[in-house]
């Protein structure tokens, strides 16, 4: 029926590895009451230079929620709510943008930079455990590979909305 292939196994892994880090993602930060994407948006607005977001886009002024959901491939309201929690924990606050008033900025608070700053070595220390024992000749090609892919989603969507065609109603 499926026929064993490297490319669909990659694939699978890193759908699989998503799956994972995820789940541990919420274990860990359950405990102070945010969740994964929060967490994820606590690292966008410490502008962490390794998010894919930051190597596609170079930004000068705080994110707005907009490219926030962009970048986390959520909808407007779920961005909003996952921020209003943020907000609410003073882990982030928004203002309003000097050119435009009607657009919003976020930005870390003290408390969320000092929230950041203390899981980063907990953080470090699961990220080096995972990718132990690569070169780190092998860390890039992975890192390309990775890129190249996200690339292709990003860039290419109605190439892959064309695989789709194929599909037919159960």
């Amino acid at each position: 029926m499926i026929e064993k292939s490297i490319e669909e196994s990659i694939v699978l892994n890193i759908f699989e590895l998503a799956n994972q880090l995820k789940k541990i993602g919420d274990e860990v930060y359950q405990k102070v009451g945010l969740t994964t994407q929060q967490w994820l948006i606590l690292l966008h607005l410490a502008e962490n230079p390794n998010l894919p977001f930051f190597k596609r886009e170079k930004h000068k002024k705080a994110l707005m929620a907009s490219e926030l959901a962009d970048s986390l491939n959520v909808s407007r309201a779920n961005i909003t709510n996952l921020i209003n929690v943020l907000l609410e924990k003073d882990l982030i606050w928004q203002y309003e943008d000097e050119q435009d008033r009607r657009k919003k900025r976020l930005e870390l608070t003290k408390k969320g930079i000092d929230f950041v700053n203390r899981a980063q070595p907990s953080r470090s220390a699961v990220i080096m455990f995972l990718t132990e024992g690569f070169s780190n000749s092998e860390k890039e090609v992975f890192d390309r590979f990775l890129q190249t892919c996200i690339g292709k989603i990003t860039n290419e969507p109605e190439k892959i909305k064309s695989f789709h065609k194929l599909l037919v109603e159960v």
